[in-house]
């Protein structure tokens, strides 16, 4: 008994209950922020043909501080995120942009004659060493003639 007692009035877990608190607040916001971005992004790949670098920088950021974040409030770290540390460090990337087929250069594309592409179609002619599945098992409609015809000689 006095080990629960010990625990429930322990003043770090009731300060973390508070800043878990507040980083679930910040989630929520940062949910909406990150979903503004997605939709940004997007009309500015529509009408521009690539992202913007900004954006995807914040877009990083915000993924990387919602992690942090996610391992504070589920006990797997005792570091808090930002604001109470510093904001996640933002890695290069490439981005991305519209290409159109004058800018993809000639070694991308790849010539292929018909032999060369293998064909699944059911009008190829079976191999000669194997029977058409037909003649492997017996077929539904025989036996459905099979149960007529019993029925027939019952009546």
């Amino acid at each position: 008994m006095t080990d629960n007692k010990g625990t429930l009035s322990n003043s770090n877990t009731w300060v973390r209950l508070a800043y878990m608190f507040l980083f679930t607040l910040l989630l929520m916001a940062a949910r909406l922020v990150i979903t503004l971005v997605v939709i940004v992004q997007f009309l500015l790949v529509l009408v521009t043909g690539s992202d913007n670098e900004n954006l995807r920088n914040l877009g990083q950021g915000l993924g990387k501080w919602v992690y942090q974040t996610i391992m504070f409030l589920t006990f797997n770290t005792e570091s808090k995120s930002f604001p109470f540390d510093e904001w996640p460090e933002v890695d290069p990337s490439q981005g991305y942009s519209v290409r159109t087929a004058e800018d993809i250069e000639e070694a991308e594309f790849v010539e292929v004659e018909d032999d060369d592409v293998p064909s699944f179609t059911a009008d190829e002619a079976p191999v000669e060493d194997e029977a058409p599945a037909a003649d492997k098992a017996p077929s539904a409609n025989k036996k459905t003639e099979d149960t007529k015809n019993t029925k027939k000689k019952s009546k």
